[in-house]
């Protein structure tokens, strides 16, 4: 089942947004309509449409010429985007949709319904990759282009073409998104602009900033400069309802005896055979749980329907706060040594950092022993599944789960470029371009939990829009909770992200007949790496540390930690012959107890108006030496906390194209068409992590293997696969004017999409 969330985080409205914008214009104020004086007699006059109304006028011009299915935006004006990334601003087309951070900032696009690595994201035609995982939770670990760190004040112009043409790069299949940058003469002289804002998001406490300043300068006809930077500092705050998958019973033999039982369970919710202590409700400690008690307890109710009426997997109120920055600037070089030679470099750079401290407080449905009473249900025939509307759940338990994310994304692009016009019908044009985007992620996890048999009851409701979740007992008093089944994670993510490439085109011929062929080469890669030091920081902090451990290797997770201050199952000693323990026999390692005990641990807890306790981060962290087993311990691990496979990927694509245009008159109207074909090369390797014993743990020579908590930790390992295909990719269009405003279109093409790389 897909998470289902209802969240609190709008944007800010009209009446909630202060403005404070300041505008220094060098040179000639643009006007919606330029005004002119009163012509002499006999001369003509000129209306020249500039600004937003001419940039609306531009846009439809673009779409009613194009051939093809396009939609485009234009700024004439520098910065006057309304919007605050790029992906709000592609959000405005027909067909295109946008995925909103859970802070309701706009991330990623989608065309034509299709998912974000279905569409091709290009800057300055070349490809684009961004390192970040995406959204909140998300893995992002396919051919997704995280946007929103691209202001919208340093672009001018932006189109999506939704039927592709032989010229187009491949890889696309729902469509092709162009982001052209702001170049020094797209408005000749000297211009400067800067607007600063004041911005109040609901329902954070805390105001923001958000502005830009961008100047350029054109001498002459030959030489260009244009430089700009931009910058966000967004408090944020989200809060809201989260369901996490839903489950159903995994009922016992005992508890069902239909034929038609449900075995498994939707995400393991198990009801326990007897009653367990302190479940209250009436029931009698130790009772059998049986079918003949689930019917009594639920009158009204039949087996089916317990047995797969579904309530949240993970039912939880939620709050994330924090802030959400970024910065950045762009350089543009034009130099037109010639009028028909032009030569630009495009320069880029940006870097964003997001701070969130995030809390849920969690009612535990998965891997819970919870006692289900007068239930009531959606429907009476749960054959296919159903929806538990109401109902009382003794012994439930709750969780809490503390995660401060602190995420850094960098991004740099480089793209030079040149025109060249041969001759009036002759016209060559190349660019190559280079792009590198790093991305660090640390996440550590507190989770505490209220321990089984400690009397807490749930009532739940369902009948109405979002669940509502009830407790007898307060979720806001630190003694409620415990290490008991809890846990700490120490998980990090890093990604890198790299593009280099080349493209030419040749155009010969001019509107009534023309043939345009060219090539590229494009080298695309991304690696994944996660780390982790659960185990270490786990059992020094609640499951009894070692008096000789030091940072160094740890193996397994011991399960979780303990009330009781005893060490796991499988305690994590440091590698036996490391030079931590030499000479030493696990045996004779002696326990010191936990860095944060259970008697201590509600100290660091506190009582919180959002209606569950908060955790004092900055104490715990210090109290639990999060700091030295973060900077010392930290190893690569085969899998992330966002649930992406960590690896390698590198895609080198070459391809070529040939098409031809044309335009020519049908019945008294105008026919246009584009025709041609494309060939694309595509040569991946794929680099898969591999998680191997250390021979060292094994017996050798007649020595026993060594225990449990004095082995060494698996060997990582990176296995490279290679593969290449080819695609034939034909493509058509033909455009006829009805009349001269009237455009019928007709477009059909063969595209694709590479294979995801989770795949």
């Amino acid at each position: 089942m897909h998470a289902a969330s209802v969240r609190r985080a709008r944007r800010s409205t009209a009446g909630r947004q202060v403005l404070f914008a300041t505008t220094a214009l060098a040179g000639l104020i643009s006007q919606a309509f330029a005004q002119q004086a009163a012509p002499a007699p006999e001369t003509s006059q000129t209306v020249t449409v500039t600004g937003y109304r001419g940039s609306l006028a531009q846009s439809a011009t673009a779409k009613r010429e194009a051939i093809g299915l396009s939609e485009t935006i234009v700024a004439e004006e520098m910065g006057k985007f309304p919007d605050a990334n790029i992906a709000e601003s592609l959000a405005r087309m027909p067909g295109v949709t946008v995925g909103r951070e859970i802070t309701g900032e706009g991330l990623q696009i989608q065309i034509r319904g299709l998912g974000s690595s279905f569409t091709r994201i290009l800057m300055n035609g070349a490809p684009v990759a961004s390192a970040s995982t995406g959204r909140t939770d998300n893995q992002s670990a396919n051919r997704e282009v995280d946007l929103d760190f691209l202001p919208t004040e340093l672009f001018t112009k932006l189109t999506v073409s939704k039927s592709p043409t032989a010229s187009m790069l491949e890889g696309g299949a729902a469509g092709v998104v162009d982001m052209r940058t702001a170049r020094p003469f797209d408005k000749r002289g000297t211009r400067g602009s800067f607007n600063i804002q004041a911005v109040k998001n609901e329902p954070a406490d805390k105001v923001g900033t958000k502005g830009s300043a961008l100047g350029s300068v054109t001498f002459g006809n030959s030489f260009g400069v244009l430089a700009g930077l931009s910058w966000s500092q967004n408090k944020v705050k989200t809060t809201g309802f989260e369901t996490i998958g839903w489950t159903n019973a995994n009922l016992s033999a005992t508890q069902s005896t239909s034929t038609t039982r449900n075995s498994t369970g939707g995400g393991n919710w198990t009801i326990p055979a007897t009653v367990p202590a302190n479940a209250g409700n009436g029931l009698t400690t130790g009772a059998t749980i049986d079918q003949a008690l689930l019917l009594s307890l639920n009158p009204g109710a039949n087996i089916g329907q317990i047995d797969n009426g579904i309530i949240p997997r993970l039912g939880r109120q939620m709050v994330a706060e924090g802030s959400r920055d970024r910065v950045n600037g762009i350089l543009s070089l034009e130099w037109r040594p010639t009028d028909n030679l032009d030569f630009y470099l495009d320069t880029v750079v940006g870097k964003k950092r997001n701070k969130i401290e995030r809390s849920d407080i969690n009612w535990v449905g998965r891997n819970g022993s919870a006692v289900p009473i007068n239930l009531q249900f959606d429907r009476a025939d749960c054959t296919n599944g159903c929806v538990v509307t109401k109902g009382t759940f003794a012994n439930a338990q709750f969780f809490l789960e503390y995660r401060p994310y602190d995420e850094k994304t960098t991004f740099t692009g480089v793209n030079p470029g040149f025109e060249y016009r041969i001759s009036d019908t002759l016209t060559l044009d190349g660019q190559a371009n280079l792009t590198k985007s790093k991305f660090h992620r640390e996440s550590p996890t507190v989770l505490l939990i209220t321990p089984g048999s400690s009397g807490f009851t749930v009532d739940y409701d369902n009948s109405s829009g979002t669940p509502v979740i009830n407790t007898n007992r307060s979720l806001n008093d630190p003694a409620n909770f415990g290490w008991a089944g809890g846990r700490l994670n120490i998980q990090e993510e890093k990604r890198e992200s790299e593009t280099k490439g080349f493209r030419f085109n040749l155009s010969w011929g001019d509107k009534k007949f023309g043939i345009k062929a060219g090539g590229a080469y494009d080298d695309v890669s991304r690696r994944i790496t996660s780390l982790n030091n659960d185990a270490g920081w786990q059992n020094a902090v609640c499951g009894n540390q070692l008096s000789a451990f030091l940072p160094g290797p740890n193996t397994t997770n011991p399960g979780g930690c303990n009330g009781a201050n005893t060490p796991g199952p499988t305690a994590a000693y440091p590698g036996y012959g490391s030079g931590y323990t030499a000479g030493a026999t696990p045996g004779s390692l002696q326990f010191l107890g936990s860095l944060i005990p259970q008697a201590s641990l509600a100290g660091y807890l506190s009582p919180n108006s959002r209606g569950f306790v908060a955790l004092d981060w900055d104490r715990f962290r210090a109290a639990s030496q999060y700091d030295s087993y973060h900077n010392n311990a930290l190893t690569v691990t085969g899998s992330t906390n966002t649930g992406t496979n960590p690896g390698f990927i590198q895609e080198k694509v070459t391809g070529f194209y040939v098409e031809a245009n044309g335009r020519l008159q049908l019945l008294d109207n105008l026919l246009r068409y584009n025709v041609g074909l494309r060939h694309a090369e595509t040569k991946q390797i794929f680099g898969t992590l591999i998680s191997t014993a250390d021979p060292r743990n094994a017996a050798q020579n007649g020595n026993p293997a060594l225990a449990d908590g004095a082995r060494f930790p698996n060997v990582i390992t990176e296995e490279l696969s290679p593969t290449k295909y080819s695609n034939n990719l034909p493509s058509a269009s033909v455009a006829y004017n009805l009349s001269p405003t009237v455009v019928s279109r007709l477009s059909v093409s063969k595209s694709m999409t590479r294979p995801n790389p989770q795949d």
